[in-house]
């Protein structure tokens, strides 16, 4: 063939002299004389057997590479070309995606993934990142082959030859999405503990506020009810002793005076009932015309307003409110009572407006009667807590516990601000919804 060709090359096993064998690279060259007249051969010959051992361990080792990664289960590898087409699929991958390799090999990527995503350009995107930063990593959902969605981990990695030149991509995927419900679960769980820890501290709170009601109700009994029970029986012992010593002239007015203290003392308890009743009692919640409940309050006292010769404002500019109208009424009608009671030489005048403000709704009562202290102004709300004589201003000190009872009940503030002497003005703000 050389003397035929001019050459002869060939790879091919050879024999040493002590019988071994190498595997040989082989050039035979025809020799030829200036007549052109074949007069021998050139014979090159390398040893080649090292380059056959590291081949042979190469594609060995690649074997099993690829036996391994096509046997692994909880991971999805595997291997995209340059332009993101799929060419090799494992074991884990047909697991964790459903498709066999049949079904992907030779398609693009994007397979994987949610419509919005690949209407956003997602796929080349995450291949770009991976070919300029040398690895992209992320967590994101994909698609299975049945349509489903699962919580993935990706990492996609460039993969180069031996010229550095860009060959394709390797793609590892993990399925998170137990994890991903695990995580869900302790966040709603924390939420809920959260929600939990919230309601117990509104809950404290209103067992504090119980605690301080019960403390007043303590001192209450300890005091005001006494007080009419020592004056029964102070009378009664007049009596008895008036009785011994045989005289009558006065029996009459200590009777009398007695039932005076009883009456009291009754006052005194249906109003501690009723007091206590305001907040056991559900809230019978309508929408509630502004109008109508504070010209109803006017019809309510229209007695007490003849009699004091007062005048009585209405400036409103809401329509209605959402609460409970027993209520609403009863609150009105208190702080407008007191006004008309704690007057001085001046007739009552008496102003109510009521304003749209924000999502609330803001009532103002304004007087003109005799005023309060500033550092009395938070004892006036306080169960049977009187400022004044009882002789000069009857009442039993509970009007306006039951009005701010009524105005937490309804999420809402009240507060009082005064001049002594110049008269008092009651803020109520009351929410819309």
């Amino acid at each position: 063939m050389a003397s035929t060709t001019g050459s002869y090359r060939e790879e091919g096993w050879r024999v040493r002299k002590g019988g071994s064998v190498f595997w040989a690279s082989v050039v035979i060259t025809a020799l030829l004389n200036d007549r052109n007249n074949l007069v021998g051969f050139s014979k090159i010959v390398r040893d080649l057997t090292e380059r056959i051992k590291n081949g042979e361990t190469l594609r060995q080792s690649e074997a099993r590479y690829r036996s391994l990664v096509e046997q692994v289960a909880d991971y999805g590898i595997f291997m995209l070309d340059e332009k993101g087409r799929i060419i090799s699929w494992n074991e884990g991958a047909k697991r964790i995606k459903g498709y066999t390799s049949e079904d992907v090999i030779g398609k693009y990527f994007s397979i994987f993934y949610p419509e919005e995503d690949i209407l956003n350009d997602k796929p080349a995107m995450e291949l770009r990142i991976a070919k300029m930063e040398g690895k992209y990593e992320e967590e994101g959902w994909r698609i299975r082959k049945d349509g489903s969605r699962f919580w993935a981990n990706v990492v996609i990695t460039p993969v180069y030859n031996i010229e550095n030149g860009l060959v394709g991509f390797s793609k590892v995927t993990r399925d998170l999405t137990e994890r991903k419900k695990n995580e869900q679960a302790l966040r709603e769980s924390y939420e809920s503990y959260r929600q939990l820890v919230a309601e117990l501290s509104v809950t404290n709170a209103e067992l504090m506020e119980a605690n301080k009601e019960l403390e007043q109700f303590t001192a209450i009994v300890s005091h005001d009810l006494k007080e009419p029970v020592r004056t029964v029986k102070s009378f009664l012992l007049l009596m008895e002793k008036t009785l011994d010593q045989g005289q009558y002239q006065n029996i009459r007015g200590y009777i009398g005076k007695s039932i005076h203290a009883s009456q009291r003392m009754q006052d005194l308890i249906d109003n501690l009932l009723y007091y206590s009743q305001i907040s056991r009692s559900p809230l019978l919640k309508e929408d509630v015309g502004v109008e109508n409940l504070l010209q109803e309050v006017v019809q309510n006292l229209s007695a007490a307003i003849e009699k004091s010769n007062a005048n009585i404002v209405i400036d409103n500019q809401v329509d209605v409110l959402p609460g409970d109208r027993v209520q609403l009424l009863q609150l009105f009608q208190n702080i407008v009572a007191n006004a008309l009671k704690f007057t001085g030489e001046e007739s009552p005048d008496v102003t109510i407006s009521c304003c749209n403000e924000h999502d609330r709704v803001k009532f103002i009562i304004t007087d003109n009667g005799i005023g309060i202290d500033a550092q009395d102004l938070e004892k006036i709300f306080e169960v049977f807590r009187r400022l004044n004589l009882s002789q000069q201003y009857p009442g039993t000190g509970v009007g306006l516990a039951i009005c701010k009872k009524v105005v937490e009940r309804h999420k809402g503030e009240i507060w009082a601000e005064s001049v002594p002497g110049k008269g008092t003005t009651f803020f109520i703000i009351l929410p819309r919804n």
